[in-house]
């Protein structure tokens, strides 16, 4: 299977090391190697993987197949590294640059879930509260509290190549609904944002949801590996993974950020 590496993104208020310039989110160094080239080596190390598309980031780092710049927004860089995967049957991989502790154990394990799932289109990884307080207790998440149990989403997913169109116009909608409830349920529908907020929505339902958003079946993959959990996507999150890798030991401590 083919995988796209997301390693784009604006900055925003994440605190740079000293002597670092990063331009992109991919790029701000953590425990002194970009953030993008540490989720990488977790692709690199899977051995479900065959190839990898970098999309931003450093073109000139091991381990990148094919490069292609990052796009203007998020839904952009995505289908350019989709497309550049040039893949018509299997489905691809898509994982976001901002996973500082990626074991590629962890992408085999999601990608042989979602083997099990054929009959969709669109997989999307999600972790258990408790799986991600055991590993790590300090890290801060948006929690979805669903009948089944607590989750949060993870920094993973797959899609058959297909789906991308309906997938983005399906995005943009969200986005532009998102500020308005009647739009987002019109998008969402009311029985689902009804049975979410009286704690009754469950997996199931929510994958019918995503069925009815995008137009193909949806299948949420759970994971158990808190890794897939840990987005460095505010100060907070930051601060935690520069703490753990000072603490722990960083295992490419000596490693160049260009391979």
């Amino acid at each position: 299977m083919k995988a796209v590496l997301l390693a784009g993104g604006p900055v925003g208020e994440l605190a740079l090391e000293s002597g670092d310039s990063a331009d992109s989110k991919g790029l701000v160094r953590v425990g002194g190697q970009p953030l993008a080239w540490r989720t990488l080596q977790g692709l690199r190390a899977a051995r479900r993987l065959t190839s990898t598309v970098l999309v931003g980031g450093d073109r000139n780092w091991e381990g990148v197949d094919h490069w292609v710049p990052g796009q203007e927004t998020l839904m952009g860089s995505f289908e350019a590294g989709v497309n550049a995967c040039q893949e018509t049957h299997e489905p691809v991989l898509v994982c976001c640059g901002d996973l500082p502790f990626l074991p590629g154990e962890a992408l085999d394990d999601f990608i042989h879930r979602c083997r099990h799932r054929p009959e969709a289109s669109l997989w999307y990884g999600y972790l258990r509260q408790e799986n991600s307080l055991r590993k790590y207790p300090r890290l801060r998440h948006t929690w979805a509290r669903l009948q089944d149990g607590i989750y949060c989403g993870s920094g993973v997913m797959m899609l058959r190549p297909e789906v991308m169109q309906p997938m983005r116009a399906a995005m943009e909608r969200l986005t532009h609904a998102r500020k308005n409830m009647f739009k987002l349920a019109g998008c969402l529908g009311w029985g689902n944002l009804l049975n979410y907020g009286l704690g009754r929505l469950t997996v199931a339902r929510a994958e019918k949801a995503g069925q009815g958003i995008f137009g193909v079946r949806c299948a949420g993959i759970e994971t158990p590996y808190a890794e897939l959990g840990f987005n460095v996507d505010d100060a907070d999150s930051l601060s935690e993974a520069r703490r753990i890798l000072q603490e722990v030991g960083d295992p490419y401590a000596s490693s160049s950020s260009h391979g």
